[in-house]
């Protein structure tokens, strides 16, 4: 698993420098071109693909991060670094997306001229390295929450470029210049929708959450098939990072050596481990007419 992981990471990494300078070069071009096209469509683009520079910068951070051994401090290591990298690129998009409906909106009220012709330029220029970053993972957003935001971050990129693009053309066409603010806001609103998905999330991990794809009432029942357990209670299962789950709790057992209790944990772990994905067990053994026997961590 740890092995399995390091590649991962490593891979991502390479993927995420590569997707870092594809963005900058994106943000730099569409808020130039916003600036002279007058178009704050464009420059609200210019400003979300920013925000994936900021993400993506924190993300190889995290990655490094969660490379790190464990300490007597942090006996987790940085895993929930990553959780917290989520966290926070939630959060400045959020921020972001009132932003940006805030000047939208004082733009309808003020409409400027807009050159449609340089809008949709520099916007298939955007689409295009927004297309490239969104291909890169593609597959491995589902391998890791923080991975996953940076995938959220370029759909939502995909659309808002296509959007401008759009509103470009209709400015071109029809010299409609509130057509601009409209795409702004409608930016802005796909930008709060993925970011509170992100928020709530990395809240639900840092609270602890039972897994979304776990049933705690299905853990507890592949647990009670092993032989020789007879109750579980104080049963809990969280989320450490994207990927590791861990569990604890207490089963009462008819083992009368422990030995045999080790024998017992020894199942139920690998039952979680193979039906369930959950690599982390910590179980205390009890008997119905005898105290705690051993406390074990698998």
């Amino acid at each position: 698993m740890q092995s399995y992981s390091l590649t991962f990471s490593r891979d991502s990494e390479r993927r995420l420098w590569l997707t870092l300078a594809i963005a900058s070069s994106v943000t730099v071009i569409e808020l130039f071109g916003g600036i002279s096209s007058h178009s704050l469509a464009l420059l609200s683009d210019s400003g979300h693909v920013f925000t994936d520079v900021l993400t993506i910068g924190v993300s190889i951070l995290t990655l490094r991060l969660a490379r790190r051994p464990h300490s007597s401090t942090r006996t987790f290591g940085y895993h929930r670094a990553e959780i917290l990298s989520a966290l926070v690129n939630g959060s400045t998009l959020t921020f972001i997306s009132f932003l940006i409906i805030y000047q939208a909106y004082q733009r309808l009220l003020q409409p400027s001229q807009v050159q449609g012709s340089l809008v949709v330029l520099i916007a298939l220029v955007g689409l295009a390295g927004n297309l490239t970053i969104a291909r890169l993972f593609l597959k491995s957003r589902r391998n890791s929450l923080n991975v996953k935001g940076v995938f959220l971050h370029a759909i939502g990129d995909i659309l808002s470029s296509s959007g401008v693009v759009i509103g470009g053309l209709i400015v071109v066409f029809t010299s409609y210049n509130r057509i601009d603010p409209v795409i702004a806001i409608l930016i802005g609103v796909l930008i709060l929708r993925n970011a509170y998905g992100l928020v709530r999330e990395s809240t639900e991990v840092l609270l602890e959450a039972t897994p979304k794809h776990l049933q705690l009432e299905n853990v507890a029942k592949a647990i009670l098939a092993v032989e020789g357990v007879e109750g579980v209670h104080d049963l809990h299962v969280w989320t450490i990072t994207s990927g590791l789950y861990a569990v604890s709790g207490h089963i009462t057992v008819k083992a009368q050596t422990i030995e045999q209790g080790s024998k017992i944990i020894g199942e139920v772990s690998a039952r979680l481990r193979n039906g369930f994905g959950i690599e982390h067990v910590t179980l205390q053994l009890e008997r119905e007419t005898l105290e705690k026997i051993q406390h074990m961590d698998h």
